[in-house]
């Protein structure tokens, strides 16, 4: 199930980022459709592309006969677009990412009882597989971390809070972090392919309730319960904080070498949305004034000269598509990626194809 800006929901959804941004490029990329039978094993590889989720119906029109999750990559450094597969669209919460070291699609399907789990496709032999038995939801996989190792922010079957979970692909166990804490939520992870860290956002459902139940008393907008970052070790699982901001709500976050770049809120669903790059050893925030309204899915690139967002160029006077956009951080320019034509564009991942030795 999807993120929503309010909390008051039972788990998080994926907020629609809103952006009041100009300088669209017109220039739209190639779009290539793949055979699997045609596909070659990923080499080494480091420079990075986007995994994208784009819900179409399958007749063009309607639902009568269903919809599909049609996952789409962008090759940054080529610039071209490529389908790679059309998988079914049964969750609460359409999400697919793409691993192209493994020649893998990781998403959310329906299970046996109510709710989603995790599968797997893989995209040359086309096979799928379930590889999760007892989740509720899932609103984040990132595949390509550390030791063969799958980072998820999901919901188990018959509880409440959103936890970050670890998935081994080899032995296919799943380890959750603080398992038995019942009061902690996550709202967002990141993973920072230079380190090989995982970060999360995390807050008190407790406080979440009692600063809800106050709003509705007084009738004033709701102040966010504190929300802290913490960086998880690969190997140990250990946790250390990075940095918590009282009663401000941090709505998404994206990790890069030494920097984290985070938005943030000072009431729940009311703008002004900040925006901040925190140092992640010494946690010193210094706000940036970026001339947008972006509340989730942020990615810095990898030189950190830029980001990554989806939204809408609503400055322009025409032509104003939703799609996906890279924001350069010195010009102040954008540049269109992938436009919503069909569809909708659901998520999207930035993804580094992880060296091997």
């Amino acid at each position: 199930m999807k993120k929503n800006f309010s909390i008051t929901k039972y788990i998080p959804v994926i907020i629609t980022l809103i952006l009041f941004i100009g300088g669209c490029s017109s220039e739209k990329p190639t779009i290539e459709k793949v055979n699997p039978t045609d596909m070659q094993t990923i080499g080494p590889q480091t420079h990075e592309y986007l995994s994208i989720t784009n819900t179409e119906y399958v007749n063009g029109k309607d639902t009568n006969d269903g919809m599909v999750m049609r996952v789409y990559t962008y090759d940054i450094l080529t610039k071209n677009l490529t389908k790679l597969a059309d998988l079914p669209y049964n969750s609460q919460y359409p999400l697919t990412v793409a691993s192209l070291a493994e020649d893998t699609i990781y998403y959310s399907g329906s299970g046996k009882d109510k709710g989603d789990e995790l599968f797997s496709y893989d995209i040359k032999t086309q096979i799928t597989q379930q590889l999760s038995s007892d989740l509720f939801a899932i609103n984040s996989i990132i595949p390509d971390t550390v030791d063969h190792t799958l980072v998820m922010a999901a919901v188990k079957n018959g509880e409440r809070p959103v936890k970050v979970m670890f998935f081994d692909k080899e032995t296919q166990e799943m380890t959750i972090l603080n398992d038995n804490d019942s009061d902690t939520t996550t709202w967002d992870i990141s993973y920072d392919p230079e380190t090989r860290k995982s970060y999360a956002i995390q807050y008190s459902e407790e406080d979440q309730y009692n600063h809800m139940e106050e709003s509705n008393k007084t009738q004033t907008p709701m102040v966010p319960p504190n929300h802290t970052i913490i960086e998880i070790d690969p190997i140990s699982k250990q946790t250390r904080k990075v940095i918590e901001l009282t009663e401000e709500q941090i709505l998404t976050l994206s990790t890069r070498g030494d920097q984290i770049l985070i938005a943030t809120a000072k009431h729940i669903n009311k703008y002004p949305i900040k925006y901040s790059m925190v140092n992640i050893k010494t946690g010193e925030r210094n706000e940036i004034d970026l001339p947008i309204k972006a509340s989730s899915e942020l990615f810095l690139s990898k030189d950190g000269q830029g980001f990554y967002f989806l939204g809408e160029n609503i400055q322009a006077k025409e032509n104003q598509e939703r799609g996906i956009y890279f924001y350069d951080l010195k010009t102040q320019q954008v540049e269109a990626i992938f436009l919503q034509k069909e569809g909708f564009i659901n998520n999207f991942m930035l993804l580094t194809n992880p060296i091997k030795k």
